[in-house]
C-alpha cells in the first residue's frame, strides 16, 4: 500500500515548453486529494509523472521513497489511474470486461462477477451489466471507465477529471465510492474542477498557469 508521496520543486518541460512549473507538495495516505488549476496548467502532467509514465525535468517525485516507475511489478501493483480512456472491448458486455480485470488481478470467475455486479449497483448502473460499450452514452461511458479502474486492487489512485460528462447526482455518487477506497486505507488524487470534490477533500493542491518566458 502507498503511504507517502512527496514532490519536491518537481518540473516538467517539454521541446522548450514548460508543461508544469515548480510543483512541491507531500501527501499521505489514508486521503482524498484534490488536484485544481485552470486549464493548462499542468493538473494531467503531475499525474502523468506521478503515475511513472512522465519523467520530470527538474526537483524529484517519491512514492514511498523511490521514484514511480510504471513497468517496476511493485509499483504497477499498487498504483491504479484513470488518465486517458481505457481500453473497452467493443465486443464484450460491461459485466464481461469488469469480471475480466478482476480475474486479471487473481480472482476466481465467480468472485469476478459478483464484484462486478455489485460495482455497477454502487455507481447505480446496474442495468447497465449487458450493454455493450457501443450503446452507453458519454456519461455513462465514463461510469463505466471509473469502473474499470476501481476493478483492480489499489493503494494509490490517481484520477483526471473523472466526472466529466456526470450529472450532480452521478458525481455525488463518485465522490462516495471515492470515499469508501479512502476509508479502507487508499490514497486518492484527482484532479477535478467540481466545488463539490474540492469541498470534500482532505487536502487541496492547487497548480498555477506557466508563466511565458520574457
Amino acid at each position: 500500500m502507498t503511504s507517502t508521496v512527496e514532490c519536491r520543486r518537481l518540473a516538467v518541460s517539454l521541446n522548450g515548453s514548460l508543461l508544469l512549473p515548480e510543483t512541491t507538495f507531500t501527501a499521505t495516505a489514508p486521503g482524498l486529494i484534490a488536484l485544481t488549476g485552470s486549464n493548462g496548467t499542468g493538473k494531467t502532467t503531475l499525474l502523468k509523472t506521478l503515475a511513472g509514465r512522465q519523467l520530470p525535468s527538474a526537483g524529484e517525485c517519491l512514492i514511498d521513497g523511490e521514484a514511480p516507475y510504471e513497468f517496476a511489478p511493485a509499483f504497477r501493483a499498487s498504483v491504479a489511474s484513470l488518465i486517458d480512456t481505457p481500453p473497452m472491448a467493443r465486443d464484450m458486455t460491461l459485466l464481461e470486461q469488469l469480471a475480466l480485470v478482476q480475474v486479471s488481478w487473481g480472482s476466481d470467475e465467480g468472485t469476478a462477477f459478483r464484484a462486478a455486479e455489485d460495482l455497477l449497483n454502487q455507481l447505480t448502473i446496474p442495468e447497465l451489466g449487458e450493454r455493450f460499450p457501443y450503446e452507453l452514452s458519454a456519461g455513462q461511458l465514463q461510469l463505466f471507465a471509473v469502473a474499470l479502474t476501481l476493478s483492480r486492487p489499489f493503494g494509490f489512485l490517481l484520477l483526471d477529471e473523472p466526472e466529466r460528462h456526470l450529472d450532480t447526482d452521478r458525481v455525488q455518487v463518485l465522490l462516495g465510492l471515492l470515499e469508501s477506497r479512502v476509508q479502507s486505507g487508499a490514497l486518492v488524487i484527482t484532479a477535478t474542477h467540481r466545488a463539490e470534490i474540492v469541498e470534500r477533500a482532505e487536502q487541496t493542491i492547487h497548480l498555477e498557469r506557466p508563466s511565458e518566458p520574457e
